[in-house]
């Protein structure tokens, strides 16, 4: 393959991978391991929501969950703008597609972006909610900035996913969370080596977080190479008994410095989307969201034509999606893709 089309299938196996662990992630979501297990058994197929999962039940099996859908909404945006829209343009944005979800009335939403997209709606001020805002909304739908913006373009980098997150998180914990899931994207679709992409992740987290609002949030950094040092030192049976570290150790919940260190976690130790699917499927905890940021960061570094072709095609075929097709896009978009140079600090 030319150097395009290998920036095209990265990137499209980025789109891709964040859909399928999204997606098989449904089952379980927000229930804890052991009720995973004595429902499900094992998880490695798509499933609908159970009707007694007050989160999952609105999905059907293969469907993308709002952690996919918010992204489509950003990657959309920016896009059509060449540039991060205004708050108010991405905040009508995510409103109107909440409105079509229903989403203001029923479990649709997180915590922190029901709250500040409810805020913007009335024409409110939403920062005090954005300013307190600990969960994971902003690195779920992340991932599509880290295929748009080079992996060593730092400071660009930090500051989109700043633009991107503040409409609805703007603490230091979400974004820094963030900025390190779009940048192991960035990373593995430039084909950097893993250790290279941690390098990466650990040199972006100060610059993103000093972009956010200071918080007594444990960092993000410290707890992934703590999970790393801890896992080196240790003989593991099988993935299963890894994925149960993970659940213990650094926690699945919705709160950014449990989900998104989780993911980094899965991501790491799996380096397989499929693999790294499975595991956030039957880990318990915010199952779906964990496994659209660890197997997109996994889809970049295998590329489209590294994943299941048979997963890819049902989950085209049931979302109508064409993720060649929006890779196409996106590569056509990074050459053009700016920020105000005025707004953007040591630029």
């Amino acid at each position: 393959m030319t150097d395009r089309e290998i920036l095209k299938d990265r990137i499209a196996g980025a789109i891709a991978g964040m859909v399928l662990g999204d997606a098989l992630g449904v089952p379980g979501e927000l229930w804890p391991r052991e009720k995973v297990r004595d429902r499900y058994g094992w998880i490695d197929t798509f499933l609908d929501g159970a009707e007694d999962n007050i989160v999952a039940c609105y999905f059907k099996a293969g469907h993308y969950t709002d952690d996919s859908a918010q992204a489509f909404v950003v990657l959309e945006a920016l896009l059509e703008a060449g540039t991060v829209p205004p708050v108010r343009v991405l905040a009508d944005r995510l409103i109107d597609w909440v409105k079509s979800m229903n989403g203001f009335e029923i479990n649709l939403l997180g915590p922190s972006s029901k709250a500040s997209l409810l805020a913007h709606s009335r024409g409110e001020d939403a920062t005090p909610y954005t300013k307190q805002s600990l969960t994971n909304g902003a690195a779920m739908r992340i991932a599509p900035v880290g295929c748009l913006v080079a992996y060593d373009e730092t400071e660009k980098l930090a500051e989109t996913v700043r633009r991107v997150s503040v409409v609805t998180h703007a603490t230091d914990v979400a974004i820094s969370g963030a900025a390190m899931v779009a940048q192991a994207v960035a990373s593995a679709v430039a084909g950097r080596s893993w250790d290279e992409i941690v390098d990466d992740m650990n040199r972006i987290h100060p610059v993103a977080a000093a972009k956010g609002e200071p918080t007594w949030a444990a960092s993000i950094r410290t707890r992934f190479d703590a999970f790393r040092t801890l896992y080196a030192a240790r003989e593991w049976k099988d993935a299963d008994e890894a994925s149960r570290f993970i659940y213990d150790f650094l926690g699945t919940g919705t709160m950014t410095s449990e989900s998104v260190t989780a993911a980094l976690a899965v991501a790491w130790v799996c380096r397989d989307a499929k693999e790294a699917a499975i595991m956030c499927a039957n880990m318990g905890g915010d199952t779906d969201t964990m496994g659209a940021m660890a197997c997109a960061i996994c889809g970049a570094k295998a590329g489209l034509s590294g994943l299941p072709a048979d997963w890819i095609e049902y989950l085209e075929k049931t979302n109508d999606l064409d993720f060649r097709a929006l890779a196409e896009r996106i590569v056509a978009a990074r050459k053009t893709f700016t920020l105000d140079a005025a707004e953007v600090p040591n630029a």
